[in-house]
């Protein structure tokens, strides 16, 4: 058992550097296109969240805001003609490795996060580093 705990941790470097090669592609839609990988989302060509489906929240995500900017009037609220600047979300691009192994995709989200200094979405790694 101890050798298939340290040969799959002696895997997550190459993973790694495997997902960081994939090429970034832009998400216009609120579906991840692999179910069985990890993703590393981006805005601005900047990493923000490192995670793998149904973990992360695709549609809080990946889903225009559909908010619309209110403006106070003498007669109360209404809506403005178009959306405020700052409830436009940017747009979010990722990189993802097909992963088939669940244990293979939660260590190298683990590594992923810890290398990128980023947060985790899989409930098993928030549960252990939190104690809970």
């Amino acid at each position: 058992m101890a050798d298939t705990h340290e040969t799959r941790l002696s895997a997550m470097p190459d993973l790694f550097r495997r997902l960081l090669d994939q090429p970034l592609h832009p998400l216009t839609r609120a579906r991840l296109p692999v179910r069985d990988a990890l993703y590393v989302f981006y805005q601005d060509e900047e990493p923000i969240l490192v995670g793998s489906p149904p973990h992360v929240e695709e549609v809080r995500l990946l889903a225009p805001s559909v908010r619309l900017s209110q403006k106070i009037g003498a007669h109360g609220p209404r809506r403005a003609s178009s959306p405020s600047p700052a409830m436009t979300r940017k747009p979010v691009s990722a990189r993802w490795l097909p992963l088939e192994d669940e244990d293979d995709r939660m260590l190298l989200e683990l590594y992923a996060a810890q290398s990128l200094g980023l947060s985790v979405s899989h409930p098993r790694i928030r549960q252990g580093l939190t104690g809970a």
